[in-house]
């Protein structure tokens, strides 16, 4: 019986690992300008693997793997969050895809990387906005002074003022609670 349970646990722990990683509703913008639609194959909780290739699936259920230089971007319906996550494409040193996280009032963009810290392999994020046509990275200790001339709202400035690092999803949260209108 020890054995019976072990192995349907097992199967189970596998069908969920392997279920995280699906197709999304999706699309590809071509180098040409086309949006062609189709699904996106995705791990939304470990996006990495996104900013270096993806994997689209058209409306006939044929699949093909994208790098950066290939097309101009993508987009996925993330589910959980129910929003979708939209990545472009980049051709600087390397190509590469940088996600775009916040749109308005200012759009900041997010590249995540394997890095090695003590030996460790982790995925490190940073972020960045574009100013006459460069990239310019974000830094936690100046993220307020870098985000002024966009943000108007004194306590959005106050909250960045306040985080040791960048987080995305708080500053995603605040700037939607503060530049969304409330219907009335």
């Amino acid at each position: 019986m020890k054995k019976q349970i072990f192995l349907l646990v097992s199967l189970l722990s596998n069908y969920l690992l392997n279920a995280q990683l699906n197709f999304y509703q999706g699309y590809i913008i071509s180098n040409e300008g086309d949006t062609l639609k189709g699904e996106v194959k995705v791990n939304p909780k470990k996006e990495l693997p996104l900013f270096a290739k993806v994997m689209f699936r058209d409306q006939q259920g044929v699949s093909k793997t994208y790098k950066p230089d290939k097309i101009k971007g993508f987009a996925y319906y993330n589910t959980e969050k129910k929003r979708w996550h939209q990545f472009i494409s980049i051709i600087d040193d390397e190509p590469k895809f940088y996600k775009i996280c916040i749109q308005h009032p200012v759009v900041i963009y997010e590249y995540q990387f394997e890095d090695m810290q003590m030996g460790e392999f982790f995925t490190a994020k940073q972020y960045f906005i574009k100013e006459k046509n460069e990239f310019v990275r974000l830094k936690s200790k100046k993220i307020k002074k870098q985000l002024a001339n966009y943000i108007d709202k004194e306590e959005v400035l106050n909250e960045l003022e306040k985080m040791d690092d960048i987080d995305i999803d708080k500053l995603y949260s605040l700037i939607e609670k503060h530049y969304t209108q409330s219907p009335s």
